[in-house]
């Protein structure tokens, strides 16, 4: 039988490697080739459609070429965003993982009012009313107000207010709390949006009073009792009273 020996010549390995580069260049630089695909994951309010909102890299492109770094930095100047991770997916998907900081209360101070994260990270300043996000800190005297950065302040208090803020929301209780007034560390008070005050003491056992607490409001929700004073401020059941 005849053998047949394929014998690759200089010429024959310079078209391989040619055609090689003419594929990966028409891959990397075609049109037809360019990101079609556009996913956004994560607790992100935001759509594929609207990204050309949050930088000005164009998404136009092959989605290995596209700038990833820069995308990451434009959509992170924005304090509402935490962190970004892009990701290009073979042949031309993009997927852009959001995570959202969300605004969870409000502190007022001299020029209007400070928009917070659970973290007591600054999101914005503002002197619209209609802006502020429930429930409202008093009894803090911001210091150092930096968009993006945590909130300073002229003593630790922001601290009990965020972790007030957390067992509150754990509850399920953020919506039923307009006010969390701490001007006294001894004497800290919660304000429903119905006017029912609740005397919660120095802020201790906060998971459970909150608990609690949730349980209280539902009971006096369905009692049809939107105003008085619930006193949780000692060592035993609660006690509810009407406010003279």
């Amino acid at each position: 039988m005849e053998k047949f020996e394929l014998k690759f010549t200089k010429k024959h390995i310079l078209l391989a490697v040619l055609l090689g580069i003419s594929i990966v260049l028409g891959y990397l630089f075609l049109p037809y080739f360019h990101a079609k695909n556009i996913v956004v994951l994560g607790n992100s309010t935001i759509r594929a459609e609207s990204l050309p909102l949050y930088t000005n890299v164009s998404l136009k492109k092959n989605v290995f070429l596209i700038d990833k770094k820069q995308i990451k930095q434009d959509f992170t100047d924005n304090p509402y965003i935490k962190s970004v991770e892009l990701k290009a997916k073979f042949p031309w998907t993009l997927i852009i993982n959001i995570t959202e900081r969300k605004a969870v209360a409000t502190v007022k101070f001299a020029g209007g009012f400070i928009i917070i994260d659970d973290k007591g990270v600054v999101l914005e300043t503002t002197q619209d009313i209609n802006r502020i996000v429930r429930p409202t800190i008093s009894g803090i005297t911001p210091k150092d107000i930096v968009v993006g950065e945590v909130l300073g302040v002229e003593s630790d208090n922001l601290a009990l207010g965020i972790e007030i803020i957390s067992n509150i929301k754990s509850a399920k209780l953020l919506q039923n709390i307009s006010l969390i007034d701490i001007s006294d560390l001894k004497n800290i008070n919660l304000i429903t949006p119905q006017g029912i005050h609740v005397l919660i003491g120095e802020g201790s056992d906060l998971n459970e009073k909150m608990l609690v607490l949730n349980k209280i409001l539902i009971n006096l929700f369905e009692r049809n009792i939107q105003w008085g004073v619930v006193d949780m401020r000692y060592d035993a059941d609660p006690v509810y009273r009407s406010k003279k």
